[in-house]
């Protein structure tokens, strides 16, 4: 009775994702740039899930360390495994341009938040279990006080980070609705950002608080993105494309030089920053072609589907998991094969994401007062 339970809770979640994203953009495979990632966005988030979980594991299992060639291809893969985190920032400023336009304010923020509760209370729960915090050093942990004032690598990093830009956006929607030219506003804001940044690299010692402040440009240009559109754009520009091109080879080249050359740069967490802005937007467009292109191939898109609805809670676990294993077991001297320390850390994250995600998912639609299951008979 349980496995049809979830069987059935699983068919209905990628139904209603299916309909909800052919209604939102029509199916023509000849569609644009915009309109193809508008379609697959779920799908991009899964995709750029599974690479952020990659890179986290990758950091404990150099699966090419010491063939040539290989080996710095390997490393190169390495350092730029993080600009998944910038695919799902330009997707959730995105998404959010849409959502806010949905919604009250009130409602806006209740839909929002509730999502990031539960992930971040069980994170909480088990690092203070395992690191047999205090009281207060939980409550300091789990407000995001310590994310701000000493290190955001204390918990789950990328849930305080959006939950202050899900604060800010409604201020920062007010100004960009005003704007005249929002390509110019976002290029200014973006100008402004860096010049905000740069002094506070040089007036605060917070290296780490980078990682998030590193990725409020690409944040901000998913606005621009919902934007167009929100405004029936499904396409871009010629110049455009070739924009995005020019962006993904100076990224890639970037990135090579701070990670291996180790070249000055002017902010601090450098691979974070620009040269992840520059190949991030790149290939979450790519990405979105490329999910067009393998349409009919249902169970990509079905697994996809799966792992972009989980991306939030599969994220929250595979840190739990990751830090406790790699300190319990892989750093114990116990003898652990490499691989079969990323298959278990991918099937507890994946299954304890999945319970997150149903947990928080019934929850909302008790407090919305919808019905718990679609009638997939429909």
């Amino acid at each position: 009775m349980r496995e049809v339970w979830l069987l059935t809770f699983i068919e209905a979640e990628i139904k209603i994702s299916t309909v909800n994203t052919k209604e939102a953009v029509p199916t023509d495979s000849r569609g644009g740039l915009l309109e193809a990632v508008s379609k697959h966005r779920t799908q991009i988030m899964g995709f750029a899930a599974m690479w952020i979980f990659i890179f986290h594991v990758r950091n404990e299992v150099p699966v090419f360390r010491g063939i040539p060639v290989l080996s710095v291809i390997d490393i190169y893969c390495v350092n730029i495994g993080f600009c998944g985190v910038d695919i799902f920032m330009f997707l959730s400023g995105w998404g959010l341009f849409h959502a806010f336009n949905k919604h009250s304010l009130g409602g806006f923020y209740k839909r929002r938040f509730r999502r990031l509760v539960l992930p971040l209370v069980v994170e909480a729960v088990a690092m203070a279990v395992y690191g047999k915090w205090g009281v207060l050093r939980f409550v300091k942990a789990i407000t995001g006080w310590t994310f701000l004032t000493k290190n955001v690598h204390d918990l789950l990093w990328f849930i305080p980070a959006i939950a202050i830009l899900y604060l800010l956006f409604p201020l920062y929607r007010k100004a960009f609705d005003k704007a005249s030219n929002k390509y110019i506003f976002t290029a200014a804001v973006i100008a402004l950002w860096f010049a905000a940044a740069f002094a506070g690299s040089l007036l605060f010692d917070r290296k780490d608080i980078y990682l998030f402040i590193n990725r409020i440009p690409v944040f901000v240009t998913g606005i621009l993105a919902g934007w167009l559109t929100y405004n029936g754009k499904k396409d871009l520009s010629q110049w455009t494309k070739i924009v995005l091109i020019v962006m993904l080879v100076c990224g890639v080249f970037l990135q090579y030089y701070v990670a291996f050359k180790k070249m000055p740069f002017i902010l601090q967490e450098p691979r974070s920053g620009f040269p992840a802005y520059l190949i991030g937007i790149p290939v979450c467009f790519a990405a979105g072609i490329v999910l067009r292109m393998l349409d009919r191939v249902t169970v990509i898109q079905k697994a996809l589907t799966f792992m972009g609805k989980i991306s939030l809670e599969f994220y929250a676990a595979q840190s739990i998991y990751i830090r406790i294993l790699k300190e319990t077991i892989y750093y114990s001297g116990v003898p652990f094969d490499d691989h079969l320390y990323v298959l278990v850390v991918f099937a507890l994250s994946l299954g304890t994401g999945y319970v997150l995600y149903l947990i928080t998912t019934v929850v909302s639609r008790k407090m919305d007062g919808e019905p718990v299951f679609a009638d997939t008979r429909k």
